[in-house]
């Protein structure tokens, strides 16, 4: 049981860590992005995490692409003839002063988390996530001494409480009521006592 409870713990945490070298390493077409601003709010409101469909968008969508070396997620208004691009943030009244090639385009997103940003920003940081790590841990390892009972208590066995009988007393004139004679009045007649008839 104590094994169970253990793994079912685990489960979650490296489910988690698994899910984050996954989209870390490349593996898969879907990329993972932090939006730091508000110039897609209310659509994408600051510290969402974005996924992104590499090489997949079309014009009206939102897009992420890197410009001047940052990257930027904003939406596709237009591609002209040139293969030049022009996009706008939906809280900004007007496009962008850019126009990035379609080359600098990394793709077109498909799904937005709300605050979920802020926490893959806090996890990139090593120092981040040793914290959480070891957070978790900690909590495990509280959460299994409470519930494992102490060695005392379990070295002492259990004292079923004794039954009580009551002694049942012969009144000391029983014999009389019997008419019998005591025990110390009787004697045997071949010893040369008197018998009692």
């Amino acid at each position: 049981m104590k094994r169970r409870k253990r793994f079912l713990l685990l489960v979650p945490l490296v489910a988690i860590v698994a899910a984050c070298a996954v989209f870390a390493s490349g593996v898969l077409p879907y990329k993972v992005y932090v939006l730091h601003t508000g110039s897609m709010s209310p659509t994408i409101p600051p510290k969402s995490a974005v996924i992104v469909d590499a090489h997949h968008y079309h014009v009206g969508q939102v897009i992420t692409f890197v410009e001047n070396g940052q990257t930027v997620t904003h939406r596709l208004k237009s591609i002209n003839a040139e293969g030049l691009t022009t996009t706008k943030g939906d809280a900004n009244a007007t496009v962008d002063p850019w126009h990035v090639p379609k080359s600098q385009i990394i793709g077109g997103v498909v799904r937005t988390m709300p605050e979920v940003g802020y926490w893959l920003v806090y996890l990139k940081n090593p120092i981040g996530l040793a914290s959480v790590l070891l957070a978790v841990l900690a909590s495990w390892q509280m959460w299994s001494l409470a519930k494992t009972p102490s060695v005392a208590a379990e070295a002492e066995p259990q004292r079923l409480p004794r039954a009580r009988h009551r002694r049942r007393r012969r009144p000391v004139l029983s014999f009389l009521r019997r008419g019998t004679q005591p025990r110390h009045a009787r004697r045997p007649a071949w010893r040369g006592g008197p018998s009692i008839a």
